[in-house]
């Protein structure tokens, strides 16, 4: 059944601004106890990767390295801490996986699991849901 109080985010640029906005709107969403599911994809997926070599590989602008440089939270803490607020659930893209030969264990621990676009737009279909 469709949640119109559900936060719903399709993260699929691998600009580090991006998505760090995206893990402060999903702490804000978890710590008002709304359900936010996340669909991992394209430019993003690379940025949940455990090998630093490979997450670091997405695109830093001047705001992006000032949070860096700050020692501010890192947007896979932010994520993390979302998921201790509420229910927030974390889904891989099959297809980049497949590209990438890459498995779950290969992403960091905050992801939930695979998941393919039509089952994601199946998931939220009726809920609010944002592309970033």
């Amino acid at each position: 059944m469709a949640n119109p109080e559900a936060l719903n985010i399709m993260l699929l640029s691998g600009d580090y601004s991006k998505i760090q906005a995206a893990a402060m709107l999903t702490v804000m969403g978890a710590s008002y106890d709304k359900p936010v599911k996340i669909f991992v994809s394209m430019e993003a997926l690379p940025a949940f990767h455990k090998d630093p070599a490979i997450a670091g590989t997405i695109s830093q602008g001047p705001v992006a390295q000032k949070i860096v440089e700050s020692g501010a939270d890192s947007f896979i803490d932010l994520f993390r801490q979302a998921k201790e607020f509420g229910q927030v659930t974390i889904y891989a893209c099959s297809l980049v996986m497949d590209l990438y030969h890459w498995q779950t264990d290969d992403l960091v621990d905050i992801v939930d699991t695979t998941l393919g676009i039509a089952g994601f737009l199946s998931a939220v279909e009726g809920e609010p849901t944002y592309t970033m």
